[in-house]
């Protein structure tokens, strides 16, 4: 047997410490659940081997791997190192900072994205406020078609169909994406209540029943606006 044989990978000496490597080994968001579920199987691999430290970690709780995931959040911020933990609708993953974008970008050789026109802005900021939203309600709104504008913004995977309504003609309803809470750094569409006091986002419970009773209220000219830089 050589003498590489006989080296031991030592094991992880804290929970934080594997759940970052889980994050930055990821080529996805991970949720609080997956990270769980990887400790219980890798636990269960090693049942032949008894080894216990790995049945420790495997008896994480929710709440542990989310102080973990705190530790981690807090531990990158004060070290200033380029990248930061973010958490993207109950999901997590490591990104470079905004701060750091232009290097990053020419080391990739990755163009500037583009802006999004003001009446793209304009339509997706009604989309976020009042989905799930018929075309002809942010139609109503803007007073102009926004046909090319949906198409758009679905090509760039910040608005997609979330289904029908069950007013006449059954058309076609409208929500954001995850893309979309990527895009504006936002963690979930509760984010958005505080972006502007003045603006709250329409409860998803009441679009709903709204479009089932056929008595879909038109919303404010002003709604979304807080979206538009």
């Amino acid at each position: 047997m050589s003498q590489a044989d006989d080296v031991k990978v030592p094991l992880a000496s804290s929970l934080q410490q594997i759940v970052g490597a889980l994050l930055f080994g990821a080529d996805r968001p991970l949720t609080v659940d997956e990270i769980g579920a990887c400790l219980k199987s890798v636990a269960k691999a090693d049942e032949a081997n008894e080894t216990s430290a790995v049945s420790i970690f495997a008896e994480a709780s929710p709440n542990e791997i989310k102080d973990a995931l705190g530790s981690i959040e807090k531990d990158l911020s004060r070290l200033k190192i380029g990248f930061e933990l973010v958490e993207i609708n109950g999901s997590f993953r490591l990104e470079t900072q905004p701060c750091c974008g232009r290097w990053v970008r020419n080391l990739l050789k990755a163009d500037r994205p583009n802006r999004l026109s003001r009446p793209a802005l304009e339509t997706l900021a009604i989309v976020a406020y009042r989905q799930p939203i018929a075309k002809s309600e942010i139609e109503s709104i803007r007073g102009v078609m926004v046909d090319h504008i949906l198409k758009a913004l679905m090509e760039l995977h910040l608005v997609r169909i979330v289904g029908r309504s069950e007013l006449p003609g059954r058309p076609f309803l409208y929500g954001t994406t995850a893309t979309f809470l990527e895009h504006f750094g936002l963690r979930n569409l509760k984010d958005l209540n505080d972006i502007d006091p003045t603006l709250q986002r329409s409860k998803p419970s009441e679009r709903k029943a709204a479009h089932k009773k056929g008595n879909v209220a038109p919303a404010a000219e002003t709604e979304g606006s807080s979206l538009v830089h």
